[in-house]
């Protein structure tokens, strides 16, 4: 049995068993997820083929789910250039994304299909997530950040050798001789 559910703006086709990767969804690695608006459930032919359609939803049909993955996708760039105007703009950008392993579906007429426990620990055995967890946020610089970042660089060590230990001794300064002609 498989439906079609609708999450961030989007639609997937979902079956028990699937990894689907959505837009961000809230929620830690291992965490329960329901997705309630359910377009469509339909039966494969084997089981007698049958199909459930919503007005725009299904009443009572849920899709259940584990959290796998959290993180960001690849890295695509946006580039902007107007030919011999010297105008060049580059931009990157990396989406987060959620990874979910569909546990169960349910078409709200009281069929449901579910994984197994077995299914869902060998599932999760060969998964491997290749999304890459966000870093840290990078603060937009002001006028005159520079000199201040300078600066407090500056201060910092000083500060840190200061009180990690004394400064050692200056030498005597060498005598000065001079020529007598």
């Amino acid at each position: 049995m498989y439906a079609v559910i609708v999450s961030g703006g989007k639609q997937y086709r979902v079956q028990p068993g699937d990894v689907v990767q959505l837009e961000k969804l809230e929620g830690d690695v291992g965490a329960s997820v329901n997705f309630d608006q359910v377009l469509m459930v339909s039966k494969p032919a084997s089981e007698g083929s049958q199909i459930w359609l919503g007005k725009p939803t299904l009443a009572g049909a849920s899709v259940q789910g584990e959290v796998v993955g959290q993180g960001r996708g690849e890295k695509i760039l946006i580039i902007k250039m107007k030919r011999r105007k010297q105008y060049r703009r580059t931009q990157g950008h990396r989406q987060s994304l959620t990874q979910v392993l569909v546990t169960g579906l349910s078409n709200g007429a009281g069929e449901t299909s579910t994984l197994s426990a077995e299914d869902k620990k060998s599932k999760l055995g060969k998964f491997q997530s290749h999304l890459k967890a966000k870093g840290l946020p990078q603060t937009p610089k002001t006028l005159g950040s520079r000199k201040r970042l300078a600066a407090a660089k500056a201060a910092a060590p000083a500060q840190a050798a200061g009180e990690a230990k004394a400064a050692p001794a200056k030498k005597p300064a060498a005598k000065k001789t001079t020529k007598k002609a």
